[in-house]
């Protein structure tokens, strides 16, 4: 019984981390995705016409 008090209290620690990891993750998607700004979530490419168009 001892042992089952011990690994209970033992799993609260990692459970608690994770939880915080998925609310920091949340935090961050809310306060990027809440500016109304679409050009958050892109890549720029750079466009290889104009490498060509300066030869």
């Amino acid at each position: 019984m001892i042992y089952s008090e011990e690994k209970s209290g033992g799993l609260a620690l990692p459970l608690i981390v994770i939880l915080l990891a998925i609310a920091g993750i949340l935090a961050v998607l809310v306060a990027t995705g809440g500016r109304g700004s679409s050009t958050a979530g892109r890549v720029w490419v750079p466009q290889a016409y104009q490498q060509e168009s300066g030869q």
